[in-house]
């Protein structure tokens, strides 16, 4: 039920190209409107999830 992208919580070492390359530039605005759009669906379906749960153990209590 619990999943997260990696890309939204990365701790590790930086990758290979990191060292040579520096760092990425930011997002063009469509990229970042994009992916803002997709973790919303995400947080949506995930809440459906929740809601789906919280029945269930009401169900069962």
């Amino acid at each position: 039920m619990w999943h997260r992208k990696a890309w939204r919580f990365y701790f590790g070492i930086p990758s290979f190209g990191f060292y040579f390359h520096g760092r990425k530039p930011p997002p063009a605005k469509e990229e970042y409107l994009s992916m803002l759009q997709e973790y919303k669906k995400e947080l949506e379906e995930e809440l459906e999830e929740v809601g789906k749960e919280i029945e269930e153990v009401e169900k069962n209590s």
